[in-house]
């Protein structure tokens, strides 16, 4: 699947960004805990990320809109990825923590941008296909997490993670300057920047107003803003994203090193095989009928994760398997089913709309999760279990309603 120029150049430079993401991230949670934070710190700052993100959201279309699309992923991706990683190297504190957790918000700032970039005013398949190649190589980052597992346990958590945070600012850093000068501003980026649009509260709520009629008249959109929410929720609270996840693996489950980093890479490759190898093989109308069978699939990933034995690593790779498999082609999905929709004049303000909405989902998710985990930690996938549980009944309630539509149509044809 060919990518327009944006899309093309975008890819290339997102390795940059990914891998050094990826490994620092894993890490970063048992990196503050050992300078003091416990899980209930932990929650803490997943919160008050979710919350930032809310706040940024709601700006998101109307600077996307004055900025243009270029410049406002250039800016805040310096802000929102690099700037974090020099704030924990000064400092592991709660304090410090919190700080940089708030300043990761502004990137749904820079996400609005970036995407729009990649898919605005081009084509259905390079919407569909620049949207797996950035969930591809997220993913495929994860495979070097054993690499860090290595570093960490050579030298040491703390020492090892202080060397990713400096890769990581050096990289992400780099990879936003060279993009900058590579990529070009859409035809309607153009258009809206050099309307000098008004940002002020009244001209922010009557677009948000014209966004939310639109979207509430389009089920299609509603029901992809719903999977694209869900989906967001679940890989902020039960992927190797979650701050949770590696805690739980290497608390509660004992692993640890080289094991503990296998988990990651395991988790990576599965879902690497399922957006190489199963995500190009879905048409567009195929979208739901997967989403409901990848559904069901995690599921059943959760299940044998939760009541897999205590020392029975067999099983747990197996049931992370499963789970990565499935997110695959969950993540895809999520991600596509909105691209696709993004063809109107509301596109920046339906990609703020995701955002608030995943950040709202994130933060309820989150507070309960905070509860559930000091009671039993595989609740952490017991919860992702009904947030998937809710994406299988988006997709059923969807395709029940569009073969109502086109039973209607018929009958009016004939």
């Amino acid at each position: 699947m060919k990518l327009e120029r944006n899309a093309l150049i975008c890819r290339n430079c997102f390795f940059f960004w990914a891998i050094p993401y990826t490994i620092y991230t894993y890490y970063l949670s048992l990196f503050l805990m050992e300078q003091g934070l416990g899980s209930s710190d932990i929650a803490t700052l997943m919160t008050v990320a979710n919350a930032s993100a809310l706040v940024f959201s709601l700006f998101a279309a109307p600077i996307v809109d004055r900025m243009g699309r270029r410049t406002a992923t250039f800016v805040f991706d310096l802000v929102s990825s690099a700037l974090p990683c020099l704030l924990y190297l000064a400092s592991g504190s709660l304090a410090v923590a919190l700080i940089a957790q708030t300043i990761t918000g502004l990137n749904r700032i820079m996400s609005t941008g970036y995407y729009l970039l990649m898919i605005e005013d081009t084509g259905e398949d390079n919407s569909i296909g620049a949207m797996n190649w950035f969930n591809i190589i997220l993913v495929g980052a994860g495979l070097t997490t054993p690499i860090g597992g290595l570093v960490v346990s050579r030298m040491g958590l703390v020492a090892g993670e202080k060397l990713f945070l400096v890769l990581s600012f050096v990289s992400m850093t780099a990879q936003a300057i060279v993009r900058h000068f590579l990529v070009k501003e859409t035809p309607t980026g153009e258009r809206l920047k050099a309307q000098k649009k008004d940002i002020s509260a009244k001209e922010m709520l009557r677009n948000y107003g014209k966004g939310l009629k639109y979207m509430f008249s389009n089920k299609a959109v509603l029901s992809a803003m719903i999977i694209n929410g869900l989906v967001y929720v679940y890989y902020t609270v039960g992927t190797t994203i979650s701050m949770f996840f590696t805690p739980y693996f290497a608390d509660y489950r004992g692993l640890s090193g080289v094991t503990l980093g296998m988990v990651g890479g395991i988790y990576a490759g599965g879902t690497l095989f399922s957006m190489l190898l199963i995500n190009p093989r879905i048409r567009p109308r195929q979208l739901y009928p997967a989403a409901i069978i990848s559904s069901l699939i995690s599921i059943a990933g959760f299940a044998l994760l939760i009541l897999c034995p205590q020392g029975n690593n067999v099983l747990l790779f197996a049931a992370i398997v499963l789970i990565s498999l499935s997110y695959g082609v969950l993540k895809t999905i999520a991600d596509s089913v909105l691209a696709i929709q993004m063809t109107s004049e509301h596109s920046t303000t339906l990609y703020s709309f995701s955002f608030i909405l995943s950040s709202v989902l994130g933060i309820v998710a989150i507070q309960i999760l905070q509860a559930l985990y000091t009671k039993s930690p595989n609740w952490l996938f017991g919860s992702n279990a009904v947030i998937v549980a809710l994406v299988l009944l988006d997709a059923l309630i969807f395709i029940r309603f569009s073969s109502k539509n086109r039973q209607n149509t018929d009958t009016l044809q004939s």
